[in-house]
């Protein structure tokens, strides 16, 4: 749990409910709201966090962008991932002219993430698309795997805020609360994490 949800909460258990046996619906749905509203500041924060990628040069972001273009392989599952890098590949390409450049690109974290299931389910035939392969992955594979190592360790406290919601739900069933229950707890299910932390095929 984060420093700021413990500073207004406790960690309630179904053992704690039922030890003191005290009316804690208001409670328990205070600490439910409080839950959502973290989530969805981290939801918000993580879809906007950019994450320096460095390409080295300007000859290899253009081969991955044209690769992204023309040869990626995609799914009805991972069409839409693709989409989301290409845009801001393209975004970033505006840096990639000026004469300072200095090989890095922004991604945001959902297209770190894309990116390097991409990479990782690259397939081609013949030579030159192998040596191709090589020398983007040589150049790109260590920056892009550190920044999906940053993109999990800052999605952390997402799940484990993911996690405590679903706790909390668990208890409110078990306590078979007034009908009401259903209509003040708000649904957080409707952010998925692969918004954030993506999983392609």
């Amino acid at each position: 749990m984060s420093e700021k949800t413990e500073a207004t909460m406790e960690v309630v258990t179904e053992e704690t409910v039922e030890a003191t046996q005290l009316p804690l619906k208001s409670n328990t749905l205070a600490m439910h709201k409080a839950l959502l509203d973290r989530n969805e500041e981290l939801v918000s924060e993580m879809q906007m966090r950019e994450y320096p990628v460095d390409f080295k040069n300007k000859k290899i972001f253009d081969k991955l962008l044209k690769s992204l273009e023309k040869n990626a392989p995609w799914t009805h599952r991972t069409a839409a991932g693709l989409i989301m890098l290409y845009s801001n590949l393209r975004e970033e390409k505006e840096k990639t002219k000026s004469k300072d450049w200095d090989g890095v690109v922004a991604l945001r974290s959902a297209n770190v993430s894309i990116l390097w299931q991409m990479l990782v389910g690259m397939t081609g035939s013949g030579f030159h698309e192998a040596r191709d392969f090589v020398e983007l992955m040589a150049a790109i594979g260590e920056p892009i795997s550190t920044a999906v190592n940053s993109v999990h360790t800052d999605n952390q406290e997402l799940k484990d805020n993911h996690t405590e919601l679903s706790q909390l739900d668990q208890i409110i069933d078990a306590r078979a609360w007034d009908d009401d229950v259903e209509t003040e707890r708000e649904d957080y299910t409707n952010v998925s994490l692969d918004e954030i932390d993506p999983v392609t095929e």
